[in-house]
């Protein structure tokens, strides 16, 4: 896999278009694993995109990486994790771990007093079930919703769970319990959801790769990243407006500035939601400025995501 940025986030409608690789891509790998897997219908992956419960991440040229999405059960008291899939080039990268993460995080933060859970016959999921505090239970420990069940219909071992009563199967029920000790601390309040970045940035003159020409001074510089700054926008999830929010508060106004300045001063300061992590945010801005920029570490700066376990190739963080 090529060192690019990967952007994991809420899926928009935009995103419909890859449900079909999406539902393919499901489905050949239940059938490489030889495990048994619920199907999902590209009429279901819709809905949950349509309902703002699924998470996707893709490049950021717009490839598809990976998916996963979410539900509730029983009037809000229990919230499944499910449908984790990732494109194979991509696998083995850290994807998975933070699709995973997101869709966690999401349900924690619009559903805090929910159990949620997942059920998975895959190792890797379990550990990562584990590291988020869920923990290995009974099927009868989870969501008695005849919808959820009949989902499970489609899968190649149903025969077995329903011979089992429904007590057990193949996969493995973990659940999430956030009224047990020492789980609070994976709640996410509202006070929590934005954070401050403030840069200081320092454009210089640039030299002109034509034969005599003069290149561009350092305020020129300047001004091309402030245009930047003041006009792009990050994009935008359904009812979530302005996730990011980009000011500049300050540019050198040194009265001794000219056009021959080595050197042209300005700061930025971001304000951003859930829906991106500092790490995606500065990622984005070192692929479309030519400044040099350092992040004030005296500024408060509470993440959503704590991504500093992944691969270096991910910007991750969209709820």
């Amino acid at each position: 896999m090529e060192n690019q940025m990967i952007f994991v986030r809420i899926a928009t409608i935009a995103d419909i278009k890859h449900v079909d690789e999406i539902v393919k891509e499901t489905e050949s790998s239940a059938i490489a694993r030889g495990s048994g897997i619920a199907k999902r219908s590209p009429e279901s992956i819709v809905q949950k995109i349509k309902e703002g419960k699924g998470v996707i991440a893709v490049t950021g040229g717009g490839e598809w990486v990976g998916f996963s999405y979410f539900e509730v059960w029983e009037n809000n008291s229990f919230v499944s994790n499910s449908g984790l899939i990732v494109a194979p080039k991509f696998r083995h990268a850290g994807v998975a771990k933070a699709i995973k993460d997101r869709i966690f995080k999401i349900s924690r933060r619009i559903y805090p007093e929910a159990k949620i859970f997942s059920i998975t016959s895959g190792a890797a999921i379990m550990k990562m079930n584990a590291q988020l505090g869920f923990e290995p239970v009974t099927f009868d420990q989870i969501t008695h919703d005849e919808h959820f069940w009949e989902g499970c219909k489609s899968c190649v071992n149903y025969t077995i769970l329903e011979g089992k009563k429904r007590c057990n199967c193949l996969c493995t029920a973990m659940l999430f319990d956030p009224h047990k000790q020492n789980f609070n601390t994976h709640a996410l309040t509202p006070a929590s959801e934005k954070c401050e970045i403030v840069l200081d940035c320092i454009s210089y003159p640039r030299l002109s790769l034509a034969v005599g020409a003069e290149g561009t001074n350092a305020i020129c510089s300047a001004l091309s990243d402030i245009l930047w700054f003041s006009e792009y926008t990050f994009p935008i999830e359904n009812n979530l407006p302005d996730p990011v929010k980009i000011t500049v508060t300050h540019v050198n106004a040194d009265g001794r500035q000219n056009c021959t300045s080595k050197e042209c001063r300005f700061t930025v300061a971001i304000v951003f939601d859930h829906n991106y992590t500092e790490k995606e945010i500065l990622n984005t801005i070192k692929n479309h400025t030519r400044c040099k920029f350092t992040v004030r570490e005296d500024v408060t700066n509470v993440s959503i995501i704590d991504d500093s376990v992944y691969e270096q190739q991910l910007v991750l963080n969209n709820c």
